[in-house]
């Protein structure tokens, strides 16, 4: 009897240290895991962001033009001459403009050109020093839901230098702008990214940076008031390199808004009646009378195939056409209810 009691109290306490060991050995493994996660987070996180956002930050400048605060960022130097793009609206009325760099560091700045459609100002400073520059990205790589960061100054200069988080929404929206330009109104399509995230409106002329740490565009804020878009860093590169150069920036008036094909799924060529081996060009969902491709003939439902010869596969094919200056005329070739198409207009 003795023994069976003891062998019974022997059971119960090898069952109770057996849980014991089972318990504490669960707890270390969901501690251990809980531990790697939240380190991983908090590394990644930290290694991703705050690295583009230190790298960057000597690029960024406040323009301060007649106390109007806007953003800006160096682009280019030539020798002792640096080069800063920032929003024209923020400066185009201003008789001094001032700019200030992350060091506090302030100058005097000069407005070397601008484009009214992109609303994209160019200015220059002066100096001694090797300038940081961010480098120009491809827009046509991002990706929707991809993160990106803007750099700039809202409200005041006491708060130059903040970090803005997004999203990219749209990676290309095509939206229908008008400009005043000598008394004319001029109504044009413009390409644009769409954030989503709400800018102030000191965050103009501000780059919008990539996990690369290169920049894809530029906010622009004289859109709209309910969202955020950026010009294209491939559009900008064609147009402030020529305004550097002091060369003249012919902007066709190709009046188009359309859907790469390159971009399309299978579904949407079927909806639309076009071949799924169509592989390249642009279907034209909308045509602005009196632009280019309208006199060429072309019409929404038609498919610009080539202008000038090149084939359109995308975005840095269409801005190609969209300042090609050679000569004065200007090649479509197109498909238009199932037939191909080559028509030449003259340009003005």
């Amino acid at each position: 009897m003795k023994n069976n009691r003891l062998i019974y109290l022997l059971i119960v306490i090898l069952v109770i240290w057996l849980g014991f060991v089972s318990r504490e050995a669960f707890s270390r493994k969901n501690s251990n895991s809980e531990s790697i996660i939240n380190q991983y987070n908090v590394t990644g996180f930290s290694t991703d962001f705050t690295r583009v956002v230190e790298e960057a930050d000597p690029s960024i400048v406040a323009v301060n033009a007649d106390g109007t605060i806007s953003s800006g960022f160096v682009y280019a130097q030539n020798n002792d001459e640096a080069y800063i793009l920032t929003s024209y609206h923020g400066v185009s009325a201003a008789n001094n403009i001032n700019i200030s760099f992350a060091s506090s560091y302030s100058q005097k700045g000069e407005l070397v050109g601008y484009d009214i459609y992109l609303d994209l100002a160019v200015l220059k400073v002066t100096t001694p020093y090797e300038m940081k520059k961010i480098q120009p990205g491809d827009a046509t790589l991002l990706n929707k839901g991809e993160f990106v960061i803007c750099i700039g100054t809202p409200s005041s200069m006491d708060y130059a230098g903040s970090v803005e988080l997004g999203m990219i929404s749209l990676k290309h929206l095509v939206v229908e702008n008008t400009v005043m330009t000598n008394d004319d109104r001029l109504t044009y399509y413009l390409d644009l990214i769409e954030l989503s995230s709400f800018l102030q409106n000191g965050y103009s002329g501000s780059p919008i940076i990539n996990m690369n740490g290169e920049f894809v565009g530029m906010v622009t804020m004289n859109i709209s008031n309910n969202s955020v878009f950026a010009v294209t860093a491939n559009e900008l590169h064609k147009v402030a390199d020529k305004i550097i150069a002091h060369e003249e920036v012919v902007r066709n008036d190709l009046g188009i808004k359309g859907t790469y094909i390159s971009e399309m799924y299978g579904f949407e060529k079927n909806n639309l009646n076009i071949p799924i081996d169509t592989l390249s060009g642009i279907y034209v969902s909308r045509i602005r009378e009196g632009s280019l491709a309208y006199e060429a003939g072309i019409r929404s439902g038609d498919i610009i195939v080539s202008i000038n010869g090149k084939e359109i596969n995308g975005l840095n094919d269409y801005f190609d056409a969209l300042y090609f200056n050679d000569n004065d005329d200007m090649t479509f070739e197109f498909i238009h209810n199932s037939e191909r198409t080559v028509a030449g207009v003259r340009r003005d």
